[in-house]
């Protein structure tokens, strides 16, 4: 795949000391509340998949290959949507791990719970939560994987989500998180930017600093990927609790 491909995803790792790899400019707001979203993507969980999943499926594929869930063990899938990671995710850890799903909108829940009966994996569970509590114990989870979610938190309530994420994950453990980029500040950056702040319900992600603000939440061991997807910037990043 190239970016030739405007639904391609180029995984090729870049160094962090690359002078382009130095942040733009500012994120927006998310000014929407958490109300407004849970409500909206009930609404919109019977046809979610329809409308996003032709831009989310192969950064999602990428983002579970880095992160490498294997047999035995316990995952947390945080925003699991629809479940198309949960179920890869509970394939990946097979009988003798666990698979959790962790969604605001109960819409969602009920379409994972169906997706993970669909595929006939009893190692999966979803129950509906807000990212900034988890209702888990501390070091609980071997792996925790995150697709298009950390960006549709507002800036100040990211580092809340991230030290829950944090406390969640065994000291051995893992984080992947997909995510939109800002580092791409292009026309094409400004005018989802602009739609986002005219319509923030509707469009409440945007893109994020990723690998600075996972830095700054107290992870290590960053392991990133750069691409596009329909010509709009994405990373890819694997890190570990600091």
């Amino acid at each position: 795949m190239t970016d030739d491909d405007p639904a391609a995803t180029d995984s090729s790792p870049r160094r962090s000391d690359d002078p382009s790899a130095d942040p733009p400019g500012p994120i927006a707001p998310v000014t929407r509340p958490e109300t407004a979203a849970r409500d909206w993507y009930d609404t919109l969980s019977g046809w979610y998949d329809v409308v996003a999943d032709p831009f989310e499926a192969q950064p999602r594929a990428a983002g579970l290959e880095v992160l490498d869930a294997s047999p035995g063990e316990r995952v947390l899938d945080v925003g699991c949507g629809t479940g198309r990671a949960l179920v890869e995710l509970a394939r990946a850890v097979g009988p003798s791990g666990t698979a959790v799903g962790i969604d605001i909108a109960e819409g969602m829940c009920r379409v994972s719970r169906r997706a993970l009966a669909d595929a006939g994996l009893e190692t999966g569970t979803v129950i509906a939560g807000d990212a900034t509590t988890l209702p888990f114990s501390d070091d609980v989870f071997d792996a925790l994987f995150a697709s298009f979610v950390l960006e549709l938190f507002d800036t100040p309530a990211i580092m809340r989500v991230l030290k829950e994420w944090h406390r969640v994950l065994d000291p051995a453990g893992r984080l992947c998180v997909v995510s939109l980029s800002r580092r791409g500040d292009g026309p094409l950056t400004w005018v989802y930017e602009t739609v986002h702040e005219l319509a923030p319900t509707y469009v409440d992600c945007r893109p994020i600093y990723l690998r600075e603000t996972l830095l700054e939440a107290g992870f290590r061991d960053l392991e990133t990927r750069t691409g596009t997807v329909w010509r709009f910037p994405v990373e890819i990043v694997r890190c570990r609790p600091a």
